[in-house]
């Protein structure tokens, strides 16, 4: 498997660690109640998620494994492993880089009002990134750190964060602020849009040197700013 020709190299290499990018797929699946019976913690597995009922599934299934194989792996080749589990990654793209990322299309098809702003947990790509390069710093291994807002935020707020920026930054160009809308049905499932729905920021400040993720909204604004700015709506 992949996971294999990873720890592989790695150990190959040399290497003394590992860090493993995992998901809040493997954490939860959807609509799973949360351990404690409040909010997800690094302690949650994903144990409802199934291989071929549907994609949605089968993708939240795969995460969860990676995860475990890797853990597996570590202890049979005497591998310190730490996990970084982000939610559904935004923010803004490099400068010069194209990408057709999910999450880049999702957001231009909300920019344009080709569909609905969704209320989603998120965590921003450079919250991830600053996550990775700490968790090989850290003294401690064997550690599973989650990076997310703790809460959802409405889905009207992610789209006048959208707005905000298209208003500030797009001039003269293609976007139509009063095309933009939002599913305003969503209640976030098992844990509702609002409530806390993940615990993880007291851990991420203790011990990945002060980490604290940055507010939806400014993932939000900075990613549309960037679409704006790097014009990566004309490259369809």
């Amino acid at each position: 498997t992949l996971v294999k020709e990873w720890m592989v190299t790695a150990k190959a290499l040399g290497a003394r660690r590992v860090i493993f990018t995992s998901s809040m797929a493997a954490v939860r699946a959807t609509n799973q109640p949360p351990k404690n019976g409040n909010f997800y913690t690094n302690k949650d597995w994903n144990t409802l998620s199934e291989l071929g009922k549907n994609w949605g599934s089968s993708y939240q299934y795969s995460k969860r494994k990676s995860e475990e194989r890797a853990l597996e792996l570590s202890k049979e080749m005497d591998l310190e492993l730490n996990t970084v589990c982000p939610s559904f990654i935004f923010g803004p793209p490099c400068k010069g880089v194209t990408s057709t990322s999910y999450s880049i299309t999702l957001v231009k098809e909300w920019m344009e009002g080709r569909s609905q702003v969704q209320s989603r947990l998120t965590s921003d790509i450079r919250d991830v990134a600053i996550a990775h390069v700490r968790a090989g710093r850290v003294a401690s291994a064997g550690r599973r750190y989650i990076v997310a807002s703790e809460a959802r935020v409405p889905s009207a707020e992610i789209a006048k964060a959208l707005i905000r920026s298209i208003q500030k930054y797009s001039g003269d160009t293609i976007y139509d602020i009063d095309q933009i809308k939002w599913d305003e049905k969503f209640d976030g499932g098992a844990i509702k849009i609002g409530q806390q729905e993940v615990a993880c920021s007291e851990m991420l400040e203790n011990e990945l040197m002060g980490l604290t993720c940055r507010p939806t909204a400014e993932s939000f604004e900075d990613m549309a700013r960037a679409i704006i700015e790097q014009k990566l709506l004309q490259q369809e």
